[in-house]
């Protein structure tokens, strides 16, 4: 018995020390999106921030609460036609932790980005797994993107 519950601890134990993510994409996301009780706006642009402010891994305070960071997004938003619709305004991005591991974004890159609706804020969450955040934007993503938005959002 003392070994059966030696080898359930270690296998816990070895759960708890690896964070596993199904890797996201853009029509899981919208479908995500589609079905929150917010309003979540798709843009495509860059956030502009201090990343300096964002939390990092640390194995020693697993219940840390980053803080909301400032940030400025400039782009474009999600209409029938594709990205057309300019949209320049300051949002709030908040880092997410799952024990140790913390989400992140990227100062100045180009991204696609889910926002939610909070009151007259838009919050963008970046959590660990992703899903929110989309770098490397290629056409096909922006294609998917624009089905969705037209109806066909199939995974």
């Amino acid at each position: 018995m003392r070994t059966l519950l030696a080898a359930a601890f270690a296998m816990v134990a070895s759960d708890a020390a690896a964070l596993s993510c199904l890797r996201p994409d853009i029509v899981s996301s919208y479908i995500r999106a589609d079905e929150a009780e917010e309003s979540v706006y798709l843009l495509r642009g860059t956030l502009t921030f201090d990343e300096a402010l964002l939390p990092e891994t640390d194995v020693l305070n697993q219940k840390q609460s980053p803080g909301a960071i400032p940030a400025q997004f400039e782009g474009f938003a999600l209409s029938r036609d594709g990205f057309t619709i300019p949209y320049d305004r300051e949002v709030t991005l908040q880092p997410v932790c799952f024990g140790p591991w913390c989400g992140g974004a990227a100062s100045g890159e180009d991204a696609m980005i889910f926002a939610k609706a909070v009151g007259d804020n838009l919050l963008v969450e970046a959590a660990p797994c992703g899903g929110t955040v989309f770098y490397n934007v290629t056409e096909d993503m922006v294609d998917q993107a624009v089905a969705c938005m037209n109806g066909d959002c199939s995974p």
